[in-house]
């Protein structure tokens, strides 16, 4: 199912919503997006200090990466950069966090939390993911990681994907061909041409900073031009929104959620030396001088 288009949401100050997770009420919520037929939801969970729920179970499948702080599940602790899958129905242990966290959540479908239930599915599943600490595991070449077809292609003439994109899968789905993964692009990345997909593509932007030049649908209609993204800037994008030429200058760490593995369609772009230099050129390298 397609996800709602949001080109460029700033979730660090969009509005923060308490009471919005049932079962969860002391959870404050700021919302990235939602798929309209499934009730699938993309948000963050601020949790406060002291911040605590009861062992239970979700109705919805949860995709969780903390972005910052750290908070204890059951008997397992998450601190930065640490992600876990929790299949619907799975029973969880106690939530709290001592000293505060920002926790990025990816669900199936509509939240929907049981405080005090025992779980519908044992916690040995077969498709639950374990606590894993991103920071272990090794990039990989993206055609190897998450890739299904580019039709970008290398001076050799091979498919391949622009030179300076790194990727971590955290959760590949079989059955339905789902994608977490973490993606870098290394300081300077150049993508001169136009994408697309046939599949939903979600994107949250960790830490540092990109631009894209365009952003439409294949109508050409409602087109965004110039798009800056900085830390904790959330882009969903529905099956066919085309965007590019992309650039960053210091380096970006995305999060991105692909409903399938990734098939990227390219178009070139006439302007692109234009739009990317225009970026690229405002980078400030330069260390400041402090004064004492």
């Amino acid at each position: 199912m397609a996800m709602k288009r949001v080109d460029m949401l700033d979730v660090s100050s969009s509005k923060i919503m308490e009471g919005f997770l049932p079962g969860m009420p002391d959870a404050q919520v700021r919302e990235c997006c939602r798929e309209e037929k499934t009730g699938g939801q993309h948000f963050v969970i601020e949790m406060k200090q002291g911040f605590s729920a009861a062992a239970g179970h979700n109705s919805a499948s949860m995709d969780i990466y903390v972005l910052e702080g750290s908070f204890s599940l059951g008997d397992d602790t998450l601190t930065v950069g640490c992600y876990t899958y929790i299949p619907g129905g799975m029973a969880c242990g106690d939530w709290y966090s001592e000293s505060g966290a920002r926790v990025l959540f990816f669900t199936n479908k509509a939240f929907q939390y049981f405080p005090g239930e025992k779980g519908e599915i044992d916690m040995d599943a077969g498709d639950h993911i374990p606590v894993m600490e991103s920071w272990k595991l090794s990039w990989a070449d993206p055609m190897k990681d998450i890739v299904k077809k580019s039709t970008w292609v290398n001076p050799e003439g091979e498919q391949d994907r622009p030179p300076g994109v790194l990727t971590k899968a955290l959760r590949k789905d079989d059955r339905t061909g789902e994608v977490i993964a973490l993606t870098a692009l290394s300081p300077g990345f150049i993508d001169p041409g136009t994408e697309h997909h046939p599949h939903n593509e979600c994107l949250y932007l960790i830490s540092g900073d990109a631009y894209i030049g365009y952003t439409y649908d294949h109508e050409r209609k409602d087109i965004k031009e110039d798009l800056v993204f900085k830390k904790d800037c959330y882009i969903g994008r529905p099956p066919g929104i085309r965007h590019g030429p992309v650039c960053t200058q210091s380096g970006a760490l995305w999060l991105i959620y692909l409903s399938d593995m990734y098939t990227g369609l390219y178009t070139d772009v006439a302007d692109w030396e234009t739009r990317i230099g225009g970026y690229l050129a405002t980078a400030n390298y330069r260390w400041e001088s402090l004064c004492c």
